[in-house]
């Protein structure tokens, strides 16, 4: 290959790799592959699957508590009051409620509601208790003030339990804190999840507009303040244990075991029932239908929340890092499919492919987020394109292959090359014409001009016989200095047995045809032995016998009879009448024993040698 076409190849694929990139990239800002974004990066979850937990308990609301608890779940506040002094015997070290109060219940139970805000206020120096609430229904606080939130919000220990869904309604970050309002001596509003770990331990999140640290870690979060959740697995993950159960065990003073449940631990309660409105699908969830497969709320806090408290968070790749990975995979892909074989490019392309999800994976389990959908739709485009403009240059490269070995070596090894798909020394014996054309005196012209005139000459005589003999579907064979030999045959596409009619037609206009050379042509028809000959080294397609032969001797009888065009009476017996020839004796011919009848054309006569012989 030049160095030309090695450029402008490297050019080309540079930019399929460039392209491929940029589609990748644009793609992603579509709906469409933005899902497939996601479900790659939920991949990563299942494939890592469960992680062990710590510092988290759940005390749930199932569905044993539901069939216990003869109340209607509004009237339960003796039973949280009750839940959070066990905790805090149990030595919980905070509790978060994921449980929302929206309106007073004093109307029909009178002490339900100071007997709950008693409870949180009472175990604040314990076991600081943080009350879930939903900003809409606190807008309502003045029209219906209820204790336990108004409590709660004095001490500081109030936090939105909002959840961040996702545009397919799954729940993969969380939103922390709120934006800081106005007033800058206002305190931003934490999630629950946020907010239990501040009082877990010890100490208040510091938030500057943009970033959040804690005990001086940072917590990476986004524009929306929101953090990737690092889920420790699938719905049941955490310890938990029925808030039927928890009673019980205090009720019967079996504080072992309560220490047992929560001593030392951030303790959420929350519903978890399959009946329950609050649950969501995260990344574990799988192609099942239904609740069965969702994570309960309070889990989903828990999961951030031991985010948190562990550190192990979930960071996205800077954007120069993403470019430069993609880029990477791709201009590999591209570099693989332009350089290697087919099945060597399918393989390897493949490996590529196995190792992006292998190293996408592991950057997962590191804290990092690379998306391996989008590398693998970069490499998939780059693959593409590269495999069509491999196909379209190796196409146009055929044919220019083709070309050559049809003008270098003839065009019936070119067919035979494309239809056996192999090189080999073979031949065959078929019935053919064979036309040797030469040019008069070319000798001695050649002798008396410059070297360059004679070459220039010669070409634009040749390039003009060549014509010719294409015209009439002649077969090119090889160039004799300024002779010619040409085959026709019948596979040259024609009427069966018509290959001499259309020699001579050919010989007769090579004669006629306007040049600064006189051409002399002899023709005959006969059986000769066809094919690829010489050695595996170097082999060439070419005639063989008598009837080569006598056609070159027959052309040079031209300069004895005085005439342009000479044909066998073998050749003008096949013309059955279609072209008139003038009989023009029989002569003796080296190497034959009997004599040979000679014809030519009578278009090509002279009106004196017309006249002096008779026409046939």
């Amino acid at each position: 290959m030049g160095i030309g076409r090695k450029w402008k190849n490297t050019l080309v694929y540079t930019g399929i790799a460039a392209g491929s990139v940029a589609i990748a990239l644009l793609l992603g800002g579509l709906r469409f592959f933005q899902q497939v974004h996601l479900k790659a990066y939920d991949g990563h979850f299942v494939v890592r699957g469960q992680t062990p937990t710590s510092d988290v308990v759940l005390l749930t609301i199932d569905q044993k508590a539901l069939d216990k608890f003869e109340e209607l779940q509004l009237f339960w506040h003796p039973y949280f009051a009750e839940a959070i002094r066990a905790a805090a015997d149990g030595g919980a070290k905070a509790m978060g409620i994921d449980v929302t109060f929206a309106v007073p219940v004093s109307k029909w139970e009178p002490e339900h509601d100071r007997l709950l805000a008693e409870a949180v206020a009472e175990t604040v120096p314990r076991m600081p208790v943080i009350c879930g609430y939903i900003p809409a229904i606190m807008t309502r606080q003045q029209e219906w003030p209820i204790p336990v939130n108004m409590i709660a919000a004095a001490l500081g220990m109030s936090a939105f339990v909002n959840l961040t869904v996702d545009s397919d309604d799954f729940v993969r970050r969380q939103e922390l804190i709120e934006a800081r309002v106005p007033d800058g001596n206002a305190v931003p509003v934490r999630s629950l999840s946020l907010r239990v770990a501040e009082t877990f331990l010890g100490t208040d999140a510091e938030f500057d507009g943009t970033t959040l640290s804690l005990q001086g870690r940072r917590i990476p979060i986004g524009p929306d303040r929101a953090i990737t959740i690092n889920y420790a697995g699938p719905p049941g993950t955490f310890p938990r244990v029925s808030l039927w159960d928890f009673l019980e065990a205090a009720r019967a003073g079996r504080q072992d075991q309560l220490r047992q449940w929560v001593e030392g631990k951030a303790v959420l309660l929350g519903p978890d029932t399959l009946a329950d409105t609050d649950r969501h699908a995260t990344p574990f969830y799988t192609a099942f239908g239904g609740p069965r497969w969702t994570t309960a709320g309070v889990e989903i806090h828990a999961s951030t929340l031991q985010t948190i408290l562990t550190g192990r968070f979930l960071k996205r790749v800077p954007e120069w890092g993403r470019i430069l990975s993609l880029t990477a995979a791709v201009g590999g892909t591209v570099a693989l499919v332009a350089t290697l074989s087919a099945a060597s490019a399918g393989l390897w392309v493949t490996v590529l492919f196995a190792g992006v999800l292998v190293a996408t994976h592991l950057l997962f389990r590191f804290g990092w987020l690379l998306s391996t959908s989008e590398l693998l739709l970069g490499c998939a485009f780059g693959v593409l394109f590269a495999v069509v403009y491999r196909f379209l240059t190796a196409h146009t490269r055929g044919e220019f292959l083709h070309r050559a070995v049809s003008l270098f070596v003839g065009r019936h090894l070119a067919v035979s090359l494309d239809e056996t798909q192999s090189i080999s020394l073979s031949a065959k014996h078929a019935f053919v014409t064979i036309l040797f054309s030469d040019i008069r005196g070319f000798t001695a012209f050649s002798e008396s001009k410059d070297p360059q005139v004679v070459v220039g000459l010669l070409n634009e005589y040749l390039d003009n016989m060549v014509k010719i003999i294409m015209s009439y579907r002649g077969n090119v064979n090889k160039f004799l200095g300024d002779g010619i030999l040409v085959i026709f045959s019948d596979e040259d596409g024609s009427t069966p047995g018509d290959h001499p009619l259309r020699a001579v037609r050919c010989g007769i206009e090579m004669c006629q045809a306007q040049s600064d050379f006189k051409t002399g042509v002899g023709i005959h028809s006969g059986l000769v032995v066809i094919g690829n000959v010489g050695s595996a080294a170097r082999m060439e397609f070419t005639v063989l016998g008598d009837t080569v032969n006598l056609a070159s001797r027959i052309e040079s009888m031209n300069k004895e009879q005085g005439t342009r065009l000479l044909m066998s009476e073998g050749t003008q017996a096949l013309l059955d009448g279609e072209v008139d020839t003038t009989h023009l004796g029989a002569v003796a011919v080296r190497g034959h024993t009997s004599k040979l009848n000679i014809y030519t054309a009578t278009a090509l006569l002279g009106e004196k040698a017309e006249a002096a012989r008779k026409t046939v």
